[in-house]
């Protein structure tokens, strides 16, 4: 089926692409003295294939996502070469891109949005505001305070867009979200077309992802408005019918790659195209697998090939390393040109509900119930090879070792929430900011020029917003400390932390 889903997806690129060119091949003489490079008129669909898989594809890069911070500030990968980027060096042009690339599929999607609008679309209407969201989301707490409410007004004279405050972001994207899930809610006709790279055009599955990133709002809110957070919470899991979330595995949000040039998986492409090898399991994530003996392990990491051994690196080390020590990222993660990228899953949705529910709301669940229904998922969709999934007795004799076992604390449910989101390091980052579980200080050999008894609150802001948006960036340039520091998220409540 997997298989079949990932030919699917290849051909459907090749049509798309296809389409394009046979259009610019045709017409009469205006058509063909009009630069086909820069159309004016491409059908929704297209545009949000080509937002879709750019994103994606940067979000989950090397570039933007494991050398720019997110997977070794989790701890969840490491540097073993070039480790500028894991002390603190960090370069300023995939800074300044990544958040020009964010802004053009902002742009993109507004656009298929438009167009959704005005074709009665409400289907289209609906992936484009989800998809704009989850962008905003990452943006928000990468950089915390960004350009948002008049930050796409190019096109009615506002070049140099204002900043709103992560407190001002917050409601909005929830407004947001709830909107495209009344849209999805009037059950429109309208097909989404051979752009939809995520679902295939199942409107069902990206109203689930829809409301699951609700839950995950609420959820990061959950420290610093919980009021807010229980009511949105208790709202959406009290309502299945009008709020439908994740149910299951079958319901995640994988990005599958098709395999072939230039449309593989980010990491792989790293690997093998540009034929890199800078990364390793982080020691933390190694050390806790081992220590709860994880059969997730050997498909998180390669063993070391120097003795078989599964051995992590420290992240944040200037150098000294010899690799052959230590463990590489596992096949499933790495080593497929037809990988996937994990924006959301059913596990995370679950790991939501526990935390939920050990607070006091209504989860619809126990809080162990729904700690365990979280871990079996993450096992099953990880633990997997030739022969099938991991066995269900496997995963009992696991939740039952002392270390595992639901013991109703908050931080027993954490430990299991960061190792079930590796290789989506965007959020695992947020959840060791939220919850200082695991508890990670600043790279042990990091160029910072004051003392830091945590690992990064945030990402630089890009030096374009100080050589060509100084004015409305300054105040917010001015919160920043050693890059990287400075004043927390909105959601970050943690105390004595700098």
């Amino acid at each position: 089926m997997e298989i079949m889903l990932k030919k699917s997806i290849q051909i459907k690129i090749s049509i798309l692409f296809l389409a394009i060119f046979i259009y610019a091949c045709t017409g009469d003489f205006e058509d063909t003295n009009t630069d086909k490079d820069n159309p004016t008129d491409v059908p929704a669909t297209n545009v949000l294939g080509y937002a879709l898989e750019n994103f994606t594809f940067y979000n989950y890069s090397v570039e933007y996502c494991v050398n720019a911070g997110e997977f070794g500030f989790a701890h969840h990968v490491g540097k073993i070469q070039y480790p500028e980027e894991s002390i603190y060096q960090y370069r300023g042009g995939d800074i300044n891109s990544f958040w020009k690339l964010c802004y053009r599929y902002l742009i993109n999607l507004k656009d298929v949005k438009d167009m959704a609008k005005e074709d009665g679309a409400t289907n289209m209407e609906a992936v484009a505001i989800t998809f704009s969201s989850l962008i905003w989301h990452t943006m928000t707490d990468r950089w915390r305070d960004i350009p948002f409410s008049d930050a796409l007004g190019a096109e009615d004279g506002t070049y140099s867009p204002s900043y709103n405050t992560q407190e001002e972001i917050y409601p909005a994207l929830i407004d947001s979200l709830k909107k495209a899930n009344e849209l999805f809610n009037q059950e429109g006709t309208d097909e989404l077309g051979d752009g939809d790279f995520l679902f295939d055009g199942d409107t069902e599955l990206w109203q689930k992802l829809t409301n699951s990133l609700l839950l995950r709002i609420a959820i990061r809110l959950s420290n610093v408005e919980p009021t807010t957070s229980k009511e949105l919470i208790e709202t959406i899991i009290s309502n299945p019918g009008t709020y439908p979330v994740m149910t299951s595995n079958d319901d995640n949000a994988y990005y599958n790659w098709p395999g072939t040039d230039p449309y593989q998986e980010p990491l792989y492409y790293n690997k093998v195209v540009d034929s890199r090898d800078d990364h390793a399991i982080a020691e933390a994530l190694v050390d806790t697998l081992k220590n709860l003996n994880d059969p997730r392990l050997p498909f998180y990491a390669h063993p070391a090939s120097s003795d078989g051994e599964y051995r992590g690196v420290t992240v944040g080390l200037n150098g000294g390393i010899t690799i052959k020590t230590i463990s590489r990222i596992g096949t499933r993660f790495r080593d497929v040109a037809a990988g996937f990228s994990p924006i959301m899953t059913y596990s995370e949705v679950m790991f939501i509900l526990a935390e939920a529910a050990q607070k006091g709301w209504n989860a619809g669940v126990t809080a162990e119930d729904a700690y365990n229904a979280a871990i079996t998922a993450s096992m099953q969709e990880n633990v997997t090879d030739e022969e099938g999934s991991i066995a269900d007795s496997e995963i009992a004799a696991y939740l039952n070792q002392s270390g595992v076992a639901f013991n109703s604390t908050l931080e027993r449910i954490y430990v299991q929430k960061w190792i079930a989101l590796f290789k989506n390091a965007e959020e695992a980052w947020c959840e060791v900011r939220r919850t200082d579980v695991p508890c990670f200080g600043p790279a042990p050999e990091g160029v910072m020029e004051k003392e830091h008894n945590r690992g990064p609150f945030r990402q630089p802001y890009p030096s374009s917003e100080t050589e060509l948006n100084k004015t409305n960036s300054a105040t917010y340039v001015a919160n920043v400390e050693d890059s990287y520091w400075g004043q927390q998220m909105y959601w970050d409540t943690r105390t004595d932390v700098y």
